[in-house]
């Protein structure tokens, strides 16, 4: 890999961040990124297909559906109509973690979105197919993402789960010492519930350096690469998803569209922070989380084994929140998550995910090794 072919990727950085900026889910800023994408990719003698799907421009109405619903039971009088409330929420919550078309999400697709990837071909027959993955759109602050929040964003997430699972159970649980669990649990979806509205009504958008203008940018940098110099028996697919931030649909329509059960996915997200490098060990939502693939794992650590400098930590839980690998591993596929973190994710979601703060080294690193680990996976 030439320091051409990254510098490609960090060029691509800047000019989604701060060319573009804000890019959020199903916009026109979204598409216009999209654009850039595919005449990257033309320039490279690729032939980038794009793939139109319905969407929603943010995962806010979902979930104000799911917690307002638990809240309404809240304030229902004892009976029936309360139970159904209390059940119908934690069915909706439970189907969009694990991304089912009867989830709450599917209520909110009132836009259009779009997928764009390309094909390169290996210097001899097709054995495998491995898929490069990152999303084009950035997120919305709100105080849900405040710096101070999101250290303990993912027991958060898991703990509104949590408490969406408890209302649904009212009528077995809600008796005797189970009222003060209940109580406890009708609190956490009410302040759930609250902050949703809160970003959706005071957030702003963000440029989204970082998440994910980087993930795009190390896509192209590696495509830029492979082109050059092919893999011996891997089919290299890189895609580039719409609407990850809204409910991580545009990879759940992907996973619909294609036959990619023997597949292997690559997800880079947030790999251009000034931070450590790692692979994700687990991915999950609100209400469960997933292992990575652990032959993936098995080989980073191979990567770093080899090449200290290239040495990524698995790490649990990077933000809480569904990533574009979580639909692939809920469905049993082999799927691993890059990414650049040490405790919290650098300016996640927040309005300072700028491009005066990506660290080209931190980037160039991450390249580096997703490099390697395809060799790993090609031999």
């Amino acid at each position: 890999m030439t320091n051409e072919d990254l510098e490609e990727g960090i060029e691509a950085i800047r000019f989604l961040s701060e060319e573009i900026g804000p890019r959020p889910s199903a916009s026109p800023e979204e598409a216009a990124a999209g654009l850039y994408l595919a005449d990257r990719f033309q320039k490279l003698g690729l032939k980038p297909e794009t793939e139109g799907f319905r969407s929603a421009r943010s995962f806010g109405p979902a979930y104000l559906i799911i917690f307002g619903l638990a809240t309404l039971a809240c304030f229902a009088k004892r009976g029936p109509f309360r139970f159904l409330l209390g059940g119908v929420a934690a069915g909706l919550g439970i189907a969009d973690g694990r991304f089912s078309r009867f989830g709450a999400s599917a209520l909110t697709k009132w836009r259009r979105s779009r997928n764009l990837h390309v094909s390169i071909e290996p210097s001899g027959p097709v054995e495998q197919t491995v898929c490069l993955v990152s999303h084009l759109d950035s997120s919305r602050s709100g105080l849900m993402f405040h710096p101070r929040v999101t250290p303990v964003l993912g027991k958060l997430v898991a703990a509104t789960g949590a408490a969406l699972v408890v209302q649904g159970l009212e009528p077995l649980v809600g008796r005797g010492p189970g009222r003060s669990l209940v109580f406890m649990a009708r609190a956490l979806c009410a302040l759930a519930c609250g902050l949703v509205l809160e970003r959706e009504v005071r957030g702003q958008n963000v440029a989204g350096a970082n998440d994910n203008a980087s993930g795009v940018g190390a896509c192209l940098a590696l495509a830029t690469c492979l082109t050059a110099e092919p893999l011996e028996r891997t089919r290299v697919v890189v895609l580039a998803t719409g609407s990850e931030e809204s409910g991580v649909i545009g990879m759940s329509e992907f996973l619909k569209r294609h036959d990619t059960e023997e597949w292997t996915f690559i997800n880079f997200d947030g790999v251009s922070a000034d931070a450590s490098l790692r692979v994700l060990s687990k991915e999950g939502g609100p209400l469960g989380a997933v292992d990575a693939d652990q032959e993936l794992l098995r080989l980073a650590t191979v990567v770093g084994e080899r090449d200290p400098e290239l040495k990524a930590v698995p790490l649990e839980h990077g933000s809480g929140l569904p990533y574009d690998a979580t639909p692939v591993l809920v469905a049993g596929g082999h799927a691993i998550s890059v990414v650049n973190q040490d405790g919290a994710i650098p300016d996640y979601h927040w309005p300072s995910d700028r491009f005066d703060h990506v660290s080209p080294d931190a980037f160039k690193r991450a390249v580096r090794f997703a490099r390697v680990l395809l060799a790993e996976i090609d031999s």
